[in-house]
């Protein structure tokens, strides 16, 4: 069958809110951005050279059409991607007057496995100017001087890993700073870290581990540990996803008053 190669690449805008391409289209759609054109037309004419190369028709498209299509560029799009082109080809197919191919079942399951698959999106971790001034609107009380610790260790560049792994029994503190063995690490079961004193005492990560320290009286085992919803400290030491929490917490409290939830 020969495909049809003659459809003109003005698109529509993509369909509103989480709907699936091939939804019905909006009573009144607002005229789309360039750059939205600009990529559903790359989007229309890359399945037109498809279509061509498999000897398919594009206009109307078949379901079993566009899913092999978005099979065949799985292996290299996200699922993002994929929504925008199976968007691009359902606008053709309702400029057309015709049934859209993305409404098909079939299609709509890729699309969903898709996203199922999807990596999360990460976000940058905070700069360390970022994680001081964290630090700086911590309150009083076991939660803020914890915290208050961790927040500047951590812009001294102490990863979350090691954060959490850190024990009592590898921490030496001296005049010139803190000497910390990181387990797990090195051939020699540990990697040593040298924290250097800051020269602003509210922004010294040495000083927020001693206060820490003696405030939490910890003499043996994990450095940095859960804190339960009365205020008392558990052994457990915080997990990696409670550091994250804590800084996503801290950063929404930056600059606020108030006590830190239990962590």
């Amino acid at each position: 069958m020969t495909a049809a190669l003659t459809h003109t690449t003005t698109t529509d805008p993509p369909p509103a809110g989480d709907a699936l391409p091939g939804d019905a289209a909006p009573a009144s759609p607002r005229r789309p951005a360039a750059e939205t054109v600009r990529l559903y037309a790359a989007d229309w004419n890359a399945f037109l050279a498809w279509c061509k190369g498999e000897d398919l028709a594009a206009l109307p498209a078949a379901p079993a059409t566009l899913a092999a299509f978005l099979n065949a560029g799985g292996a290299t799009l996200s699922a993002g991607a994929l929504a925008r082109r199976a968007a691009a080809i359902a606008a053709q197919h309702r400029q057309a007057g015709l049934a859209s191919p993305a409404a098909d079942p079939a299609v709509t399951a890729i699309l969903r496995a898709a996203r199922r698959a999807g990596k999360p999106r990460r976000h940058a971790p905070p700069r360390p100017a970022r994680l001081v001034r964290m630090a700086g609107a911590c309150q009083g009380g076991l939660a803020g001087a914890r915290d208050r610790a961790l927040l500047l260790l951590a812009a001294s560049g102490l990863g979350r890993a090691a954060l959490v792994g850190l024990d009592f029994e590898h921490v030496r503190i001296t005049d010139a700073g803190a000497d910390l063995v990181i387990a797990g690490l090195g051939a020699d079961g540990g990697r040593r870290v040298a924290v250097k004193p800051a020269a602003s005492r509210d922004a010294c990560p040495v000083q927020a581990l001693k206060d820490w320290l003696a405030t939490s009286e910890t003499s043996f085992g994990p450095v940095f540990r859960k804190i339960d919803r009365w205020g008392n400290i558990e052994h457990r030491r915080l997990g990696t996803d409670a550091l994250r929490r804590i800084l996503a917490r801290r950063a929404l409290r930056r600059g606020r008053t108030g006590k830190a939830a239990a962590e």
